[in-house]
């Protein structure tokens, strides 16, 4: 007998879309105008958006107080600038996390002149009590297939990306039983606890201490979170 267990699959055609000639933005929860019911955030996981900006086309968006931000390229380059002081270039294989104690605004340019690039902003919402200030780089190594691979760990909060052949599998047990976990596909397909997830489809899932999945397809890539489900 299959157990089923809580959980919420954000199916990637029903995302928020917001369309313009300077970039597009796909939202799995509520953003800005897009609002709906079953799109809440999953614990303090409140922003998961895809952004794809045109030929050299800058955006701005304000990060509210007491936020952790995850920036991450999927395609091309971007430049990334904010109203403190940061500025620098990310790759695919780096990952931006900053931490947001005052608002702060930011600004993504794409430097190429004929090329889209895209890639996922990730914000946290943090109880000050949990809150650490910081500002770092990571380099990501996607070579190794078949793995997790660390991504990003902020406070109460870890993120692992792995890439997988067809037909490979793999778990993840939680650290905190108390937290739940979220994932995101992007790239391929999954099986994931017995539940088919295809590119830009997201999973959350409460009350479990070890999920594990399936890659159905070949150079499959999954995004893993452990999320806190208070503040």
């Amino acid at each position: 007998m299959i157990v089923q267990i809580p959980a919420q699959i954000y199916k990637s055609d029903f995302r928020g879309a917001f369309n313009s000639p300077k970039h597009n933005r796909f939202s799995t929860f509520n953003f800005e105008n897009y609002q709906d019911l079953s799109r809440n955030g999953f614990g303090s996981l409140k922003i998961l958006n895809e952004v794809i900006l045109a030929p050299q086309q800058r955006i701005t968006r304000f990060v509210s107080s007491n936020t952790n931000v995850i920036i991450l390229p999927l395609f091309g380059g971007i430049e990334y600038k904010d109203n403190i002081g940061n500025e620098e270039f990310l790759r695919v294989d780096q990952i931006r996390v900053l931490a947001a104690d005052d608002d702060l605004e930011i600004e993504i340019f794409n430097p190429y002149k004929e090329e889209n690039v895209s890639y996922l902003e990730i914000d946290f919402q943090m109880g000050r009590q949990y809150f650490k200030n910081y500002f770092q780089q990571y380099k990501i190594d996607l070579n190794a297939h078949n793995k997790l691979n660390n991504l990003f760990e902020i406070e109460r909060a870890i993120g692992f990306i792995g890439v997988y052949d067809g037909r490979k599998e793999g778990f993840f047990a939680l650290r905190n039983a108390e937290n739940g976990v979220f994932v995101f596909v992007i790239h391929g397909a999954f099986e994931i606890e017995n539940r088919l997830l295809e590119a830009k489809d997201g999973l959350g899932i409460k009350k479990v201490g070890t999920i594990e999945w399936e890659a159905l397809s070949e150079n499959a890539v999954l995004l893993v979170m452990e999320v806190p489900l208070d503040k």
